[in-house]
């Protein structure tokens, strides 16, 4: 994704201390004169939006140096530390690029005032420290108190796997009825029957959906409205720019960047059409009891055709005061079945039969 920058802010950072909150490019603790540890972390001020030139020099001078014998913070820029005069060419720079949270703009309305943790008085929102004892106003955020367990009754075990066992059991069973013949029995072919079916398709007008410079010369088209066809990472010319949150990167100097992840959506017609095409059709049969199927007509015309052929034979026995059902696989088999012919069977629970062969 593009990167869209906003502009700056001033960050803050937690003295580790007194707590403290200060601001972020200030090097020494403003309560206790702390010096700002090396590997403390910035966090954000909810300062408002700075785009001026000065910052924007401060952060192109790279993340701040710490002095590698008294560990003052200096610019990025620097050559000898501010504090002691050390020279800064060996000097390790402060970590720079992770993001410290979503950019929070000033509010418009008045923050109410703070009450000092220490003495109780009442000071301006943006005060630092109490205006009457000096205290810390903004203390680093206290621990989250911890939840009790709950003393209620554990949670019952879910009953779905039993559930799912019970279907999977109930499959296995029917699955060995379908497929599994009984005991052997002798049966007599009491009638026949054969299907033949053609499935046809027929031109129709049916209504698709396509890019307006995709309809087919053919189509006539409904109505059409705007949708993203094309989304960049990059800026593109007639492109409408979507971006995300503003969210504040650390720059090493104590001011953050702001920045938002932007994506470019390109918009153009998609469009409802009607064309005629092939769809399906009342499929033509032809049935009978005999052994001499015929396959139906086919009507002469240009605006139906045939698309597949299916045939289905059926053979019904009589044994033990019982019907069979068996479906052989070709008419060369379904031939063999005359009327009144003796065969074994082995049927299923369900009257189709798994196995059969001549009777003796």
């Amino acid at each position: 994704m593009a990167k869209k920058k906003l502009g700056y802010t001033e960050l803050q950072w937690v003295c580790s201390a007194c707590g403290h909150r200060n601001k972020g490019t200030t090097k020494t603790c403003a309560s206790c004169g702390a010096t700002m540890p090396d590997d403390a972390d910035f966090v954000s001020g909810g300062s408002k939006l700075d785009t001026s030139q000065e910052t924007a020099d401060r952060v192109a001078a790279g993340p701040d140096f710490i002095c590698p014998y008294c560990g003052a913070r200096n610019r990025g820029n620097a050559q000898k530390c501010v504090q002691c005069g050390g020279d800064l060419s060996d000097a390790a720079r402060r970590k720079a690029g992770g993001v410290v949270g979503a950019y929070d703009a000033p509010s418009s309305k008045p923050k109410p005032p703070v009450t000092c943790p220490h003495c109780g008085a009442s000071n301006p929102a943006d005060r630092e420290n109490c205006s009457q004892c000096g205290g810390a106003l903004r203390d680093a955020p206290a621990p989250k108190p911890k939840v009790a367990a709950s003393s209620g009754p554990a949670p019952k075990a879910p009953k779905w796997p039993i559930i799912l066992f019970g279907v999977f059991a109930v499959i296995v069973v029917i699955m060995i009825l379908l497929t599994r013949g009984g005991a052997e029995r002798p049966a007599v072919v009491s009638g026949v029957e054969w299907l033949y079916t053609i499935e046809m398709q027929k031109l129709a007008p049916v209504e698709r959906e396509a890019w307006h410079d995709q309809v087919p010369a053919q189509g006539r088209v409904l109505n059409c409205s705007e949708k993203v066809r094309h989304t960049s990472e990059q800026p593109i010319v007639g492109a409408v720019e979507v971006c995300g949150t503003p969210y504040v990167v650390d720059t090493g100097t104590g001011v953050g960047e702001v920045v938002q992840d932007c994506v470019y959506h390109l918009y153009d017609d998609w469009c409802r059409y009607s064309i005629m095409d092939w769809v399906a059709a009342e499929p033509m049969q032809a049935q009978g009891y005999d052994y001499d199927p015929q396959w139906p007509q086919l009507p002469y015309s240009t605006s139906q055709r045939e698309v597949g052929r299916q045939e289905g034979y059926t053979i019904y026995l009589e044994g033990d005061g019982e019907t069979y059902r068996y479906y052989p696989d070709t008419l060369v088999e379904y031939r063999q079945f005359s009327q009144g012919s003796r065969w074994m069977i082995r049927p299923n629970s369900f009257g189709a039969v798994m196995d059969i062969s001549p009777a003796d």
